[in-house]
């Protein structure tokens, strides 16, 4: 297990949809850290394939990124974020610190 998270994850279970040149399939986002991505998507990925992928937020909101597969372990995967504008970090920062307030709200 050399696979070691630098930062914490915050389930999202969102829709997407993956690019990767001109093949491109739905997804489901399962988590998000403010550096990397869990993904469940029927594409076939191999560890260092890079993707593009852009998830619908509210309110018809939608997140763009670069990314680059790190762990595969089908249907799943992680990747890490290799591209992020400034305004999409900015609501990846959001779902991240919304999620973590609820999961606290909660306790």
């Amino acid at each position: 297990m050399g696979f070691k998270r630098k930062g914490s994850r915050v389930e999202v279970n969102r829709a997407g949809r993956l690019q990767r040149g001109p093949l491109s399939a739905p997804c489901k986002v399962l988590d998000v850290s403010e550096t990397g991505v869990r993904i469940e998507s029927r594409m076939f990925v191999k560890s260092g394939d890079e993707l593009q992928l852009m998830i619908e937020l509210e309110q018809g909101r939608t997140l763009t990124c670069s990314l680059q597969v790190v762990h595969v372990r089908s249907p799943k995967f992680g990747s890490k974020i290799t591209s992020i504008s400034p305004e999409d970090r900015e609501r990846l920062a959001h779902i991240f610190d919304d999620r973590v307030q609820t999961s606290f709200s909660r306790r």
